[in-house]
């Protein structure tokens, strides 16, 4: 009961975490502050290709990472 009769110590507490929560979100944040690819890169013939290579249906229900791109005309 004492503890929660020291609303000095339980601001400091909440405030700290509160501005550990906030550092730990900066890298986040700078994130979204780069560019994104615009609509003409996803609509090139590289990344076109790459979408109907990973759309075939024996790669759609393959477990972990895909294969290189290898053996396959991108381009």
């Amino acid at each position: 009961i004492s503890k929660s009769f020291q609303p000095e110590k339980r601001d400091r507490a909440n405030e700290e975490r509160l501005t550990r929560i906030h550092e730990g979100t900066k890298d986040l944040k700078k994130q979204w502050d780069m560019p994104t690819k615009t609509s003409s890169y996803w609509k090139n013939k590289r990344a076109q290709g790459k979408y109907e290579y990973d759309s075939q249906p024996g790669l759609k229900k393959m477990l972990g990472r895909r294969g290189p791109y290898e053996g396959y005309n991108l381009d």
